[in-house]
């Protein structure tokens, strides 16, 4: 999509001082004022200001936080571009505006724990909304921590594709965004785990890891290792995962997909992915699929332990490349 001026202005002075931003903004009518900021807090919001940085300066703002606060920011910059008076008027404005635009937006923003314990008080329906709002990685996290009552009913809602109008996807996003606010002003803990949502933070920094340099990969995750060495293993393990395959290049996978045992790679594809079981199938020679599609046929009774062992194998191998620098994944530059 190509940016709007809106859009434009606000990734520029994200990247300039506030005071000098705002000077910038001050012969721009207040209403342009308005919308630049609330452009400024939603792409801070949804990460899209981050996704334009160099990887390595986003890497860095993910072990040390967000960097300036946003908000800082966009306060600085209105009342320097239109005075004292009028920024409390424009700042007022400014949630009104995100929220007209995407009422999920907080929402995408809580954490896997917080959003369960919320929605156990409201419909399915509402569960099934929201999972089909958050991306995949956040929507997996979820659905473990949903109760019982609500976990089938949400996901066969979501499976049926259900309608739902622009003002009742309002109304549930108005409800669950106040139910996620009392929990929070009350100090009320969630009783679910957490772990899933900081699997996610991890792996963002693992992928974001995997796009820079070998150097300087290996320099930045030897800086975690000396605050965390167990952070610092799950991250170098994240960086490849079985959901990954696909992305693999031919070459880099087909060497070692060489070397398995079928009964082993007959295993490490059961339920598989499609997109990951025709990655493997077509770096296999056609003797190989026939071994392997006559191994799957003899399987009975097949233990999930013994699966994710199999495919714990192939990742051992990836990952083995990927820390020598030798792992290549598509649409990258190796």
């Amino acid at each position: 999509m190509t940016p709007t001026g809106i859009r434009k202005a606000a990734l520029l002075l994200r990247n300039l001082e506030p005071s000098t931003a705002g000077e910038l903004l001050r012969s721009a009518p207040p209403e342009v004022v308005k919308q630049v900021a609330a452009e400024l807090v939603y792409l801070e919001s949804t990460g899209e200001a981050a996704a334009s940085a160099e990887p390595a300066v986003e890497f860095l703002g993910l072990l040390q936080g967000d960097g300036q606060d946003v908000q800082d920011f966009v306060r600085t910059l209105v009342t320097r571009a239109v005075g004292q008076d009028q920024s409390d008027e424009i700042l007022g404005q400014i949630d009104q505006l995100i929220d007209d635009r995407d009422p999920f937006l907080p929402i995408r923003q809580a954490s896997a724990a917080l959003l369960a314990d919320t929605l156990k008080d409201l419909h399915p329906q509402a569960a099934a909304l929201v999972l089909m709002e958050l991306d995949a990685e956040k929507s997996a996290a979820l659905i473990p921590l949903l109760d019982e009552s609500i976990r089938g009913e949400a996901v066969r809602r979501m499976a049926l594709g259900e309608r739902v109008s622009p003002e009742a996807r309002t109304r549930v996003a108005a409800m669950i965004r106040d139910g996620l606010e009392a929990r929070r002003a009350s100090g009320e803990t969630p009783t679910v785990a957490t772990g899933g949502n900081d699997d996610i933070r991890l792996r963002r920094v693992a992928v974001l890891l995997r796009r820079l340099r070998r150097e300087l990969r290996d320099a930045l995750l030897e800086s975690i290792r000396k605050r965390d060495a167990d952070q610092a293993r799950r991250v170098q393990d994240l960086m490849v995962t079985w959901e990954d395959v696909p992305l693999v290049t031919d070459r880099s996978l087909q060497d070692i997909l060489r070397t398995m045992d079928a009964g082993a790679l007959a295993l490490a594809t059961q339920g598989a992915d499609p997109a990951v079981e025709h990655k493997i199938r077509s770096n296999i020679s056609e003797r190989a699929v026939a071994m392997l599609d006559e191994e799957i046929s003899l399987m009975r009774r097949l233990k999930p332990e013994d699966i994710e062992a199999s495919r714990e194998s192939i990742l051992v191998e990836l990952r083995q490349l990927n820390a020598a620098g030798e792992l290549a994944f598509e649409g990258t530059q190796t």
